[in-house]
């Protein structure tokens, strides 16, 4: 009976925060709301607004009673070139191209208590999503299929944080997620997926630990976040070979004063895909061939009064698709290396404030060089391209 109300309420809350492939650490998004995205999303130990209650629990100890609402609006670019064997690949694709406005909206609350911080919220935070005129392959012409795919992830964190007389803070999270997801891609039977491009919604469950500790011109934080189991998809179990869990994952990170109005920030972030079969299994068993990331972050913070602050960042990571699995992921084209980002705050009066980000995802192309599996042989020269610009606005409420 519960499961059964989650997918009546499912319809509802995911198209409000659906998202599609986007500045990306993987098919994450770099930051949520424009404070985090001002600087790349670096900041694990640097708390500045409610989206803390997911990047790094513990840091929410240093945050008053706030609500804070953003929208982000995603500008996006996917392209590809299928190539290789005749026979299987659609010799009449050519550039295949996918040019979109995605709108991913978000919203968090900070609630001190006596003993300790209350967080939570409701975040669009990852995707993947191609929508390509034409299929990829010959086997889908007769009916238009294989050239759809659309992944939606948001993320419910429940928060909470204690700080301790010698200034350490821990901090604990109950992650629930509600995912949306939808082909008609092939099989590995080579038939339309069953689902036909039809929503599909499955939920997911995880937790988060971290740490936290400021000095005088120091600080520093820590966040794990452990694999989030997901429920099957009911209508997609043809090509959904195994569940489509989130991965586990680790950021670290310091912030250092540099001077009194200007602070600078450095995070590492690791996120594993090796371990979740539908992501990381070679395409001939199932998967998409993904490999670990390690993604670098790098953010500064200058404030020249009590009423405005300015950011500006910068991440790198290795995408998880590889030059192996080109053809295989050209449905999920996952490939996003290099994002620049500036930003603002201003803080209207004691209870208003507004904050604007702006992000540029490098544009970045990717060549299946056929030493992959089976499909990477039949795929070889297969091209993707993806590029972005998105624009964050966000307001928060200080009571």
């Amino acid at each position: 009976m519960l499961q059964c109300r989650c997918v009546r309420i499912a319809p509802f809350l995911v198209p409000m925060l659906a998202l599609s492939a986007h500045a990306t650490d993987g098919n994450e998004l770099i930051g949520i709301g424009a404070v985090q995205k001002g600087t790349a999303g670096a900041g694990v130990a640097a708390p500045q607004d409610a989206t803390w209650a997911l990047l790094n629990p513990a840091a929410i100890v240093d945050l008053d009673k706030r609500l804070d609402i953003s929208v982000e609006y995603l500008d996006l670019f996917r392209g590809s070139e299928p190539d290789g064997f005749g026979l299987v690949v659609n010799p009449r694709a050519f550039h295949l191209t996918d040019h979109g406005a995605i709108f991913v909206p978000s919203f968090g609350m900070i609630w001190p208590l006596e003993h300790g911080t209350l967080g939570f919220g409701l975040f669009g935070v990852q995707g993947n999503n191609a929508d390509y005129d034409r299929p990829r392959t010959t086997l889908g012409l007769s009916r238009g299929n294989d050239r759809r795919s659309s992944l939606s992830v948001a993320k419910l964190p429940l928060s909470y944080a204690y700080k301790f007389d010698n200034g350490w803070a821990v901090g604990a999270s109950l992650l629930g997620a509600i995912t949306e997801f939808r082909t008609d891609s092939l099989t590995l039977r080579l038939r339309p997926a069953e689902g036909n491009y039809e929503k599909d919604y499955a939920f997911g469950i995880g937790l988060q630990l971290s740490l936290y500790k400021e000095w005088e011109r120091f600080r520093f934080g820590a966040t794990w976040t452990s694999r989030q189991a997901v429920q099957q998809y009911e209508h997609h179990e043809d090509v959904i070979k195994w569940n489509l869990d989130l991965p586990e994952k680790i950021q670290i990170g310091v912030a250092w004063k540099a001077t009194p109005k200007l602070e600078l920030l450095a995070d590492y972030k690791w996120q594993d895909w090796s371990e979740i079969n539908q992501f990381a299994k070679k395409t001939i068993e199932g998967g998409l061939g993904w490999v670990d990331q390690d993604i670098y972050k790098l953010g500064a913070i200058y404030r020249p009064n009590e009423r405005w602050a300015l950011r500006a960042g910068f991440s790198h990571g290795n995408a998880p698709v590889t030059e192996e699995f080109v053809f295989a992921n050209a449905l999920s084209p996952a490939i996003a290396e290099d994002h620049i980002t500036f930003g603002f705050s201003h803080r209207i009066n004691a209870h208003h404030e507004v904050h604007f980000a702006y992000t540029h995802t490098l544009a970045v192309d990717m060549t299946d060089n056929g030493h992959g599996d089976l499909f990477s042989i039949i795929g070889r020269g297969t091209k993707v391209e993806y590029e972005e610009e998105a624009y964050t606005v966000q307001y928060t409420y200080r009571f």
